[in-house]
């Protein structure tokens, strides 16, 4: 009872000196008690404030970066340490977003030393307005090696989770890039991943890698004197699945897509502006790239200049006029839209590396008809061939749309794949999708008799007993007509799959089907 009547009187006493003292006195003994506490604890804390400075303007980018590692390691053993989160959502995301209740702590560990976490929350005397941050206690012996390695530590636990939690978006260009955002956008949400992708194990493989290696490749770009962007040309015929191909890659690395469309876009001055819009951690695609602009037109626009005296010798027979090449290019300079000059400095010129962490990918279905100069190494560092459905695509398409690992006719489609009659992933993708409510039979009968149709359309020749020569490569294979080569440049492109290349090896393939009988009238040589 003494004791507690001695506190009271001193809480009393206390009261009594609050009143009387003036205020600069009560706030220099408040400074000397905190000072004294200082010398006395083991423990050095730091305020990391909501806001820099005292306008409350500026976003203190570190808190947010707290504020995203805090809620990464809500799901370990750490979160059990605070008895109290606060649980919100946004309404275009499905993700729950953890964070430490106002005044309260959470322990984390780091090099095997203990640190505290205590979400501080005031409210501004007079006003509704709330007063956040965060303070960080850590031993105060270890401070001086602790405090840097620890926040790096926490700034790239969080981006990492910013990236990977982050809904990501689809944009394409509205044609208003010179005046406003010109950039429109919709929450990206293909199913698209590596694991249903119709790919053969192998170049799935080598394609996850490479983008591995580029997504954690910022010091070695930074050491080299690189800008830190990979270039993808994607080619293959229609329906071998190069959208799904990029939508894959986007949900492998957590990227945005940028769809380009150039057609929308009037000049090189607003290609430039798009470009500086995009953001960092994405995927600039532009598709079928030999359809979108005639830009070979360019190049024979400036050599019908360069040679006004062999257009002269046949001025007379043919009507050309030595001036109509000049008027021409001049008219195509000041009309103002995208050339090939344009294009080039977009994927590889000074303006591509005003942002990182991009990856810019062509399409096209013919790659004999894209320029040289926009598939070189520096621009498109991988060419990935895309053709049809090899053996182990054609059971992951079979697993995916049946739900099947095996089939009695399986020997079957292969036997028909090595006979020319293989499909692209869309043809069987649309034949599975149309069985999918009937038996797994049913659905590979008629896959097979497609592959057979194939087979006779296309002169007749790959069926029975049939004599393919093939060649061996160097290069990765998916499928009999895909491919995957990294640093391709024009020049080597004879030498690529689908030319001669390497040693040749023969091999005949002996394929008997039943089904399929021709007349000798009926068939053609090879």
């Amino acid at each position: 009872m003494d004791v507690l009547s001695q506190l009271w009187s001193l809480l009393g006493l206390l009261t009594v000196l609050q009143n009387i003292l003036p205020a600069q006195i009560l706030s220099l003994l408040h400074s000397l008690i905190e000072s004294l506490q200082d010398l006395i604890s083991q423990y050095s804390y730091f305020d990391i404030p909501e806001f820099n400075g005292y306008c409350g303007v500026d976003i203190n980018d570190l808190y947010r970066h707290v504020n995203l590692y805090l809620n990464s390691v809500t799901s370990s053993a750490t979160a059990s340490t605070c008895r109290r989160f606060s649980l919100s959502r946004s309404r275009s995301s499905n993700c729950i977003s953890f964070t430490i209740a106002p005044n309260h702590t959470i322990h984390d560990s780091f090099n095997g030393h203990s640190l505290f976490w205590t979400h501080q929350v005031e409210t501004v005397q007079d006003s509704l307005e709330e007063k956040r941050s965060f303070t960080l206690k850590l031993p105060k012996r270890h401070q001086h090696v602790l405090l840097s390695l620890y926040l790096q530590h926490v700034t790239s636990r969080a981006e990492e989770f910013e990236r990977v939690s982050r809904e990501r978006r689809l944009f394409t260009n509205n044609g208003n890039a010179s005046y406003e955002s010109g950039w429109v956008s919709v929450p990206f949400r293909h199913p698209s991943t590596f694991e249903t992708l119709a790919l053969e194990s192998q170049l799935k493989r080598q394609i996850m890698e490479d983008l591995k290696t580029f997504a954690s490749g910022r010091e070695y770009y930074h050491r080299v004197g690189r800008a830190w962007k990979r270039g993808y040309l994607l080619y293959g015929p229609p329906g071998s699945g190069k959208s799904s191909l990029i939508a894959a890659m986007a949900n492998y690395l957590c990227y945005d897509v940028y769809d380009l469309e150039l057609t929308k876009v009037t000049d090189n001055s607003e290609l430039r502006a798009l470009l500086i819009q995009t953001s960092n951690r994405s995927i600039i695609v532009i598709e079928d790239i030999d359809c979108s602009l005639d830009l070979t037109a360019d190049r024979m626009l400036k050599a019908t200049t360069a040679t006004p005296t062999r257009r002269k010798r046949s001025s007379s027979s043919s009507g050309y006029n030595k001036d109509l090449g000049a008027s021409n290019y001049q008219l195509l300079e000041e009309s103002g839209r995208v050339t090939l000059s344009g294009l080039l400095n977009f994927t590889d010129g000074l303006w591509s590396c005003c942002g990182e962490e991009r990856i810019i990918v062509f399409t096209t279905n013919h790659r004999d008809k894209v320029d040289p100069a926009l598939v070189r190494c520096g621009r498109m560092d991988v060419h990935v061939s895309l053709g049809t459905c090899g053996m182990h695509a054609f059971k992951a398409l079979a697993m995916n749309y049946l739900g099947i690992e095996w089939h009695s006719l399986f020997d079957v489609v292969e036997s028909c794949i090595r006979s020319g009659g293989s499909l692209t992933p869309a043809q069987i993708g649309e034949i599975l999708l149309r069985n999918r409510g009937s038996n797994a039979d049913l659905a590979m009968k008629e896959v097979v008799s497609a592959m057979q149709a194939r087979i006779l359309s296309n002169g007749g020749t790959e069926h029975l007993n049939t004599s393919i020569e093939y060649e061996e490569t160097v290069t990765l294979t998916r499928s009999p007509q895909s491919v995957l080569t990294v640093g391709s440049s024009p020049e080597n492109w004879d030498s690529s799959p689908g030319k001669i290349s390497g040693k040749k090896r023969k091999a005949k393939f002996f394929v008997r089907l039943r089904s399929l009988t021709k007349s000798e009238s009926g068939r053609r040589g090879v």
